[in-house]
C-alpha cells in the first residue's frame, strides 16, 4: 500500500506543478485524466496520459482493481480527446505532424502508422481515429486481465500481445497530443484574427 500512496502523492506533485493555476474540470479525481485551459493561449488542452513508469499505476487495493482503474483512464483520456476534436471541428485536412517520427513495437500497428503518416485528417477525422485506436487500446488491455503478471498489473504475460497494447497506446498518446497542438494553433489563429480586426 505505501508504493500506491507514494505513487498517488508523486501524480498529485506532478498534476500541480503542469498545471499551477489551471482549473481542473474533474474535481473528484476518479481519473488521473482531465481538460483543463493552456495558461498561455486558453486553448482547450487533454493531460498527458500518467505513465506509470514515471508516476506509477493507478490506486488499487487489488492488482485487478488497479488494472480495472487504467482501463477506465484509458477509455476518459480517449473520450475526452475525442470530443475536443469534434468541438475544433473544420473542414481543413491536415497532415497528423505528432506521428512524423513515430515508431511502435507491433508490426501490424506499425504498418497502420505508417499509412497514416500519408494522411491528411480534418479535426473531426481525428477525433474519429482516436476513437477507433483508444478504444481498442482499452479493449486489447481489458480483454487480458486473466494473464496479468503479479509483479505489474498493467503487464501481461503474452509478450506479443503487450507489445500490441505499448503500440496502441503510443498511437493513442500521438492522436491527442496532434489534437492539443491543433487546440493551441486555432487559438492562436483566432486570437489573432480578434486583434487585428
Amino acid at each position: 500500500m505505501a508504493s500506491d500512496t507514494k505513487s498517488r502523492e508523486s501524480w498529485n506533485e506532478q498534476e500541480e506543478s503542469s498545471s499551477r493555476g489551471i482549473a481542473r474540470s474533474n474535481p473528484l479525481k476518479l481519473s488521473r485524466v482531465f481538460r483543463f485551459n493552456d495558461p498561455k493561449t486558453g486553448a482547450p488542452q487533454i493531460s498527458a496520459f500518467p505513465d506509470a513508469d514515471t508516476v506509477g499505476p493507478p490506486t488499487g487495493d487489488t492488482p485487478l482493481e488497479v488494472r480495472m482503474k487504467h482501463f477506465t483512464e484509458i477509455e476518459n483520456f480517449t473520450f475526452i480527446g475525442f470530443v475536443l476534436a469534434h468541438e475544433l471541428a473544420g473542414t481543413s485536412a491536415k497532415p497528423i505532424s505528432a506521428i512524423k517520427n513515430l515508431t511502435v513495437p507491433d508490426t501490424e500497428f506499425q504498418n497502420l502508422v505508417d499509412t497514416a503518416k500519408k494522411e491528411r485528417l480534418t479535426n473531426e477525422q481525428l477525433g474519429d481515429t482516436l476513437l477507433d485506436v483508444g478504444i481498442n487500446w482499452e479493449h486489447f488491455v481489458a480483454s487480458n486481465n486473466t494473464i496479468m503478471t503479479a509483479a505489474d498489473p498493467l503487464k501481461i504475460t503474452d509478450t506479443a500481445m503487450q507489445a500490441k497494447i505499448d503500440s496502441l497506446d503510443q498511437i493513442t498518446e500521438a492522436l491527442v497530443a496532434e489534437i492539443n497542438l491543433r487546440s493551441i494553433r486555432q487559438r492562436s489563429r483566432d486570437s489573432g484574427r480578434r486583434g487585428s480586426s
